[in-house]
């Protein structure tokens, strides 16, 4: 059985006529399938991406959701004349005719996929910026060190613990009068996996406080719940962290400060 396919544009200026290629629709005995720009896995369309193409993100999504609507209940072509008598509409769906190879509906999706990539320029999605990203930002980009001074990577302690020698690391440290200690911790994974992460930061927190050798009583811990989390879902954890710590979240616009004032640094405006 052979489908039709559709290319989809959009035209932001009405009177310019200067259309964009933003999706392609397959149907195939009266239902279908559409890809759509900036969507996602899950078929939902994420914003920033489809902002690149067209005006409203919110409008494209409600669009998107009418036209599949019509392609699952089977009724897209009696709806589509409707929809290309609209002529000053921003959204358009052109008629490219039948495509040759034989299709099941089971591989619709892929070839929608396959002509979406090859007609639709969409930009590829950018990585949301890790803990190593927005830490080091943080430190090397938004702070202003005096000359003589800079951060520390790395650095290790060996302190008597019982009588045993044992090795604790930290991520970075600054001395300006007094030494600083600073360590990442993502909050953004499975409980326990958190719990043992804050577990280890507190034992070796504790140990270096109570060295006199290690001479180190200002520490700042730059955590992260990811892009979609919260710090109400780990407020139990930043409470025991913070009985030895200065907490700061690293996606706080207001994070840069909140170093500088611990530090002792301004900050770059």
């Amino acid at each position: 059985m052979k489908a039709n396919w559709y290319l989809v544009k959009y035209v932001r200026d009405a009177f310019r006529n200067e259309p964009v290629n933003i999706g392609v629709i397959i149907t195939l005995d009266q239902h279908g399938v559409a890809r759509f720009i900036g969507q996602r896995a899950d078929g939902q369309i994420d914003g920033r991406r489809a902002r690149s193409a067209v005006a409203s993100p919110d409008t494209l999504r409600a669009w998107a959701n009418y036209i599949r609507h019509h392609l699952a209940e089977g009724t897209f072509e009696e709806k589509l004349a409707s929809l290309s008598a609209r002529s000053l509409d921003n959204y358009r769906i052109e008629r490219r005719g039948a495509l040759l190879e034989p299709l099941t509906s089971e591989r619709l999706p892929q070839m929608a996929e396959d002509l979406f990539r090859e007609l639709v320029r969409e930009e590829p999605e950018k990585p949301a910026p890790t803990l190593d990203d927005l830490t080091n930002q943080l430190l090397y980009q938004k702070l202003q060190f005096p000359p003589d001074h800079k951060i520390e990577e790395n650095v290790r302690y060996v302190i008597d613990l019982r009588g045993a020698r044992r090795e604790f690391s930290f991520d970075y440290r600054y001395v300006n009068g007094r030494a600083s200690l600073l360590e990442k911790i993502s909050l953004a994974d499975r409980e326990k996996s958190v719990e043992t992460r804050v577990n280890d930061l507190l034992f070796r927190m504790e140990h270096i406080a109570e060295s006199p050798d290690a001479g180190v009583t200002n520490f700042i811990s730059l955590f992260d719940v990811g892009s979609n989390g919260s710090t109400a879902q780990v407020e139990h954890h930043l409470r025991a962290i913070e009985k030895f710590s200065h907490t700061i979240n690293v996606r706080s616009a207001k994070a840069a400060d909140e170093v500088g004032d611990c530090l002792g640094v301004p900050v770059l405006r």
